[in-house]
């Protein structure tokens, strides 16, 4: 799983580096749709590699969805995606002590 995780880092560090370090040599105004796919991209297949692991664990599946409502719900109150995602994590803390 940590593999998973460092090649998405490096991917999206990389969609970011590579067009400064380039910028001579490109056409920014071309790359910027395609940079923010690409990262898109990648930080939505950590989403997935992360949620989903097989062979599927109803206990795991299940607290993940709950997590992912509270994010859901916290984020339609407060409008803060930083306050959301922090309660997820400390509903998903919690989900896997009990």
């Amino acid at each position: 799983m940590i593999e998973i995780i460092v090649v998405v880092a490096i991917g999206t560090y990389l969609t970011r580096l590579l067009p400064l370090l380039l910028k001579d040599k490109l056409n920014l105004e071309s790359w910027s749709e395609w940079l923010s796919y690409s990262s898109t991209a990648l930080i939505s297949a950590l989403f997935v590699t992360s949620f989903v692991s097989f062979p599927i664990n109803p206990r795991d599946l299940t607290i993940g969805l709950i997590s992912l409502t509270v994010v859901y719900a916290s984020y339609a109150k407060s409008k803060n995606l930083g306050i959301s995602i922090i309660f997820g994590v400390l509903a998903y803390y919690l989900l896997s002590i009990v």
